[in-house]
């Protein structure tokens, strides 16, 4: 691999072009101002040393060794080398709930988004460790499997919707059942965090939880909406905005269960957080649970050194700055004898 460790310092190669103007410009003034002198040819036997290859020459040595120097400023590197480092970390799911009743705004902007921002937060502060999503409704999917391509995690997370699920419900139990399958086999370092307003949950959800739990999988839950609740926002077929309503035609009124995923949590060996307006306390609240499983170990190849080149282009550039240095814009005297316009007789 190549890069720069400095690359800012590239910019000064753009003074290059301006120099070379600035050069060009001055050429042609001392060219200008010794025509007005006179004939050329009789400018050029008065003054026999005068050398204008020479001066270009110095130009271009001096454009030369500038363009090296700012190379080397930026400090070329390349040859780098890879070395197993030893890591521990632990494999988190976030199982996200996106049905219709996420869209519900008794948390604004609606759960969803808080629940979103709340996955964004964490994924800042779970680097090192391999993430995965699930997406759930009536039923759930293993959108993401186990990475540690934390972009790729939030992406997905960021542009969760309902309309990726057609039927409506909260499998929880299907999230659980799916997070179980996909993480590490061995005890002791899996996590499934259901983000959910737990309301339509099925009652295979329980003993997916004692199942996951006897697998040594721990179960957080956290709870978005407010016991008040609110109405769910819903698009009619005329593409009007209108709230889900129940046979007898009233809105649905949804509210969080937080009895139902507190128990879950107890269930699955872990504990139940309620999303409130200061997020970044249950952020704090919910690592200082999760530094506490317990932590797989397993080696990782990184990168580890990219080898500094800087010298070669130094050496180079102070080469031809010195050249510029000792080269003279005059003629040496044994080329010039010969055209001297009065000689002693």
């Amino acid at each position: 691999m190549f890069r720069f460790e400095h690359p800012v310092y590239l910019y000064a190669l753009a003074l290059l072009p301006i120099l070379i103007l600035l050069m060009v410009g001055a050429s042609y003034a001392r060219k200008k101002a010794l025509a007005r002198m006179g004939n050329p040819e009789l400018i050029q036997r008065l003054m026999p040393d005068r050398s204008p290859e020479r001066l270009r020459s110095k130009n271009i040595l001096f454009l030369i060794g500038l363009f090296f120097i700012a190379i080397a400023l930026a400090n070329p590197q390349w040859g780098t080398k890879t070395q197993a480092v030893r890591r521990q970390s632990i494999d988190i799911i976030f199982a996200l709930d996106i049905s219709q009743s996420m869209l519900c705004q008794d948390i604004a902007p609606s759960r969803l988004i808080q629940g979103q921002r709340l996955c964004q937060q964490l994924i800042e502060k779970l680097s090192g460790n391999r993430l995965g999503v699930i997406l759930f409704a009536g039923e759930a999917y293993m959108q993401v499997p186990l990475t540690t391509d934390y972009e790729a995690v939030s992406l997905l997370l960021q542009s969760a919707n309902p309309d990726m699920i057609s039927s409506q419900g909260t499998s929880i139990g299907e999230a659980l059942a799916i997070a179980q399958t996909n993480t590490s086999k061995s005890n002791g370092n899996r996590v499934v965090l259901v983000i959910t307003d737990g309301e339509d949950h099925e009652a295979r959800a329980e003993a997916q939880a004692r199942q996951a739990a006897r697998a040594g999988m721990k179960i957080f839950t956290i709870g978005i909406g407010s016991e008040e609740g609110g109405f769910v926002p819903f698009m009619d077929e005329n593409g009007m905005a209108d709230y889900k309503r129940d046979i007898s035609g009233k809105p649905v009124l949804s509210k969080l269960n937080a009895g139902v995923l507190r128990k879950l949590a107890t269930l699955g060996g872990g504990s139940f957080f309620r999303l409130s307006a200061e997020p970044d306390v249950l952020v704090d609240a919910l690592l200082d649970k999760l530094d506490k499983v317990e932590k797989r170990e397993y080696e990782q190849r990184v990168v580890s050194e990219y080898r500094s080149h800087f010298q070669l282009f130094l050496l180079i550039g102070l080469v031809f700055l010195l050249g510029e240095f000792l080269m003279h814009y005059r003629q040496r005297e044994k080329t010039t004898s010969k055209s001297i316009l009065f000689k002693k007789e």
